[in-house]
């Protein structure tokens, strides 16, 4: 008998998977928009000036390696796959820990509710029926 995903889970894999698109196109139009200005000449590659198109490329390209790794993740999440719910556990901790980093660059209120959801996420992710769906307990 399969196992019944729980709606919860059904849920964060949604949200997971369309976080993750927007982030992998966002990673896209970074990259290129990076390769305009290097090209165009606009932003030279100096350290003075930031590094310019190369540094904007390079932030587009940490956009599409996080944009594949959270498809990856909400997939996994969604078929109920146990390394699923690990890649789970590790981005949302990631997630506090940059909660944590960012508290006073980003605004305490937003931090504060990031972690406070990352914190339920993590919850929810450990209850004994979710890790049980996931044929982890």
């Amino acid at each position: 008998m399969a196992t019944q995903r729980p709606t919860g889970v059904t849920i964060l894999a949604v949200l997971q998977l369309i976080g993750s698109a927007l982030t992998l196109l966002m990673g896209i139009s970074v990259v290129f928009l990076g390769g305009i200005i290097f090209a165009s000449g606009v932003v030279t590659e100096t350290p003075e000036a930031g590094g310019g198109g190369a540094v904007i490329s390079g932030l587009g390209m940490v956009a599409l390696i996080l944009g594949v790794i959270g498809l990856i993740a909400g997939y996994g999440l969604f078929a109920l796959k146990g390394w699923g719910w690990w890649l789970a556990i590790l981005w949302t901790v990631l997630n506090i820990i940059h909660g944590i980093v960012t508290f006073f660059q980003d605004g305490i209120v937003i931090s504060i509710l990031s972690l406070v959801i990352s914190g339920l996420i993590l919850y929810y992710l450990n209850k004994s029926n979710v890790k049980r769906a996931f044929g982890l307990a």
